[in-house]
């Protein structure tokens, strides 16, 4: 992790599209807290939503780069032992060749994690928005 702690309020819904703005893919992402303080939810919706928003924004994209890597690396001596062959098993280059498959498969699933995430919180956010706008039109 980089280190730095980001806490984050949000007052209304310009604070809520100024979220999504301000918001990055990073291989690094930060590590935080959102805080949400609108008055038209109930505390129980309140920490519902935060739960939520912090979960995407603040996503890592680990749990699916370490899936990814594990599968990537199954596949690769899958098809060493299928197809190559298992004389290969001792062979320096194939060891190597299952080392870059493992790298490229953390890379690839932490990369569709995070961009998993940032629809996630996008979806999240206009769902939240809405829920703000029928509540405030209703009072």
């Amino acid at each position: 992790m980089n280190g730095k702690q980001l806490n984050i309020v949000l007052n209304d819904q310009k604070d809520l599209h100024d979220l999504l703005n301000g918001h990055r893919i990073s291989l690094l992402p930060r590590e935080g807290d959102i805080t949400l303080e609108l008055e038209q939810m109930s505390e129980t919706e309140r920490i519902k939503w935060q739960d939520k928003l912090k979960k995407y924004y603040f996503a890592c994209g680990c749990k699916e780069g370490s899936l990814n890597a594990v599968i990537f690396f199954i596949l690769f001596w899958t098809y060493i032992l299928f197809f190559v062959g298992v004389t290969n098993i001792l062979n320096w280059q194939v060891w190597g060749f299952s080392i870059i498959a493992l790298i490229l498969g953390a890379l690839f699933g932490k990369t569709i994690g995070l961009i998993y995430s940032r629809y996630a919180l996008m979806i999240a956010v206009r769902k939240l928005v809405l829920a703000i706008s029928q509540k405030t039109s209703a009072d």
